[in-house]
């Protein structure tokens, strides 16, 4: 079994910096590293720091990010803003064409759209602010995978992944994960696998 990863700074595992803001932080220790000990599938981890939709398409076209062989793909996109959900952008045209790119290039594989999880209102942690990007693209992904006929791993509706538990499980900045945080996010994503049939 082979899990692709497409994503942003949350896949590629950023910790985040206590009370600072765009210094990435990464460790191995990401929601792809536990899903590879979770479930023994060969686990790809293709997320960038920083990056939206348009700039992943970017790199799919090198030919970087390999899916070929997958048998599930999963993408998280939209924490760092370009989605709409009222009208269209150039972000969600990007999103529409990677995954194009995808189901043309992995005809096999099973793939899901992740919304982004909780980003924080708090003022009080030093990337608040993120929570309106989050929202639109949240949107725009529910939206495209009813218009798609892809399934949607709702990860904005989370019960664990929640304003209550910013400090244990994105204590830093309020939108990173810590160790624990991404170890959640992981079993939420296994949860919705398990629920298609994969994994039992």
């Amino acid at each position: 079994m082979v899990l692709v990863c497409i994503g942003d700074s949350l896949t590629e595992g950023d910790h985040g910096v206590r009370g600072m803001r765009g210094i990435a932080n990464v460790s191995p220790v990401n929601y792809p590293w536990f899903l590879s000990r979770m479930t023994g599938a060969e686990v790809r981890n293709y997320g960038r720091c920083g990056w939206r939709s348009s700039d992943m398409l970017r790199w799919y076209k090198t030919g970087a990010v390999r899916v070929k062989d997958a048998d599930i793909v999963l993408i998280m996109l939209g924490t760092n803003g370009g989605q709409s959900v009222e009208g269209d952008s150039p972000e969600n045209e990007a999103y529409r064409q990677l995954t194009a790119l995808i189901r043309q290039d992995a005809p096999d594989a099973r793939i899901y759209l992740c919304t982004p999880p909780n980003a924080t209102v708090n003022p009080d942690y030093s990337n608040c602010g993120y929570e309106p990007q989050v929202r639109q693209a949240t949107g725009f992904v529910r939206k495209y995978g009813a218009e798609s006929k892809l399934s949607v791993i709702d990860l904005a509706r989370s019960k664990r992944i929640t304003p209550e538990n910013e400090a244990a499980l994105q204590g830093n900045d309020g939108l990173h994960f810590t160790d624990e945080g991404y170890q959640v996010l992981a079993e939420e994503i296994l949860g919705a696998l398990k629920a298609d049939g994969f994994f039992q």
